[in-house]
């Protein structure tokens, strides 16, 4: 084996260990019991429901495009916020939605712009119920942001308003600020939750999910 092989061999060794490496980062599991700070730190721009006392956060990364997001979205919309048992739930905890648009959704971003703009006039959450009830039809449209003008007028929003929010840099801004305080929470999905800090990764089912929200103190 002449000298040149042997550099080219060692080489190829570094590699293939540097990709394992970045491989296992990418996909390891977070550690049982870390604490995300990002999650336990409300901003001023933060969207919230629910309990306003902020005692108990429960905090979600969510995509408008993903359709395992609008399956939660439902749930918590029949199994909490419209059914009676659900008012022992959100009578204690402080419900916070983030954006997460993930890069194989191409209209995810728009869509939480659509949000963003919408809660501009205090519509926000009203906005999210919309996007997600019409989700097969934006994301399948040509053109999804005339279905978004279209929902802000179901809103009686001010359209002029809600269309230079829509473009704003503000905007912009807000939907990547919820974005990099996930990455910095370790959000490798959607949706993903956090309660008090605390990635939920054990949740298997809705009935999990809506159990573990019952049993907070």
């Amino acid at each position: 084996m002449n000298k040149n092989t042997i550099i080219y061999t060692i080489i190829g060794v570094i590699l293939i260990i540097g990709f394992l490496f970045l491989a296992y980062n990418l996909t390891s599991t977070p550690e049982k019991n870390v604490v995300y700070k990002e999650t336990q730190t409300l901003t001023s721009s933060d969207h919230i429901k629910w309990s306003p006392d902020k005692k108990n956060l429960l905090v979600e990364y969510s995509d408008l495009q993903c359709p395992a997001c609008k399956a939660y979205h439902d749930v918590i919309k029949s199994q909490i916020e419209t059914a009676s048992s659900g008012a022992e739930i959100t009578k204690k905890i402080t419900f916070v939605y983030r954006h997460f648009p993930l890069s194989q959704h191409q209209y995810a971003q728009p869509a939480a712009y659509a949000a963003e703009a919408a809660g501009k006039q205090g519509k926000f959450y009203e906005m999210i119920d919309l996007i997600f009830e019409a989700q097969d039809s934006w994301s399948k449209s040509s053109n999804p942001n005339e279905e978004f003008v279209k929902m802000a007028q179901k809103l009686n929003l001010d359209m002029d308003k809600f269309k230079k929010d829509f473009d704003s840099q503000e905007v912009k801004n807000k939907v990547n600020q919820d974005y990099q305080s996930g990455i910095q929470a370790q959000v490798r999905s959607t949706p993903s939750f956090y309660l008090n800090g605390q990635k939920l990764d054990k949740v298997s089912s809705f009935d999990d999910f809506i159990k573990l929200l019952k049993e907070v103190k």
